[in-house]
């Protein structure tokens, strides 16, 4: 069985972390909207921001630190913008919901 170091794929847990703090960040500035329609927009893009980031890996990764390899991973899941463009909006939601039942009542 080998392990998830050795295949050069991060483990879950490390996307999932990166996705919440990412998500987390964008709810308090409250930038869901944007944040969304940017995702979007760029979806068919991901594909060949990866294959770019792995190909100047060899220079980029000394300007970004240790953990070069397992940020882009997440540039390499469609699936994992899925999940985030999915609890964006459902924080957006519970975001507005929240807003309106705190409002003062006439």
């Amino acid at each position: 069985m080998a392990d998830t170091q050795d295949s050069g794929v991060p483990p879950v847990d490390v996307c999932r972390q990166r996705m919440e703090m990412l998500l987390r960040w964008v709810v308090n500035k409250r930038l869901q909207g944007p944040a969304t329609l940017v995702l979007e927009m760029h979806r068919p893009l991901m594909p060949l921001a990866w294959s770019t980031a792995m190909l100047f890996g060899g220079i980029a990764a000394p300007f970004f630190g240790p953990g070069y390899y397992e940020k882009i991973e997440a540039l390499r899941d469609p699936a994992l913008l899925d999940r985030l463009l999915k609890r964006l909006q459902t924080a957006g939601q519970d975001e507005k919901d929240g807003r309106t039942e705190a409002a003062p009542r006439p």
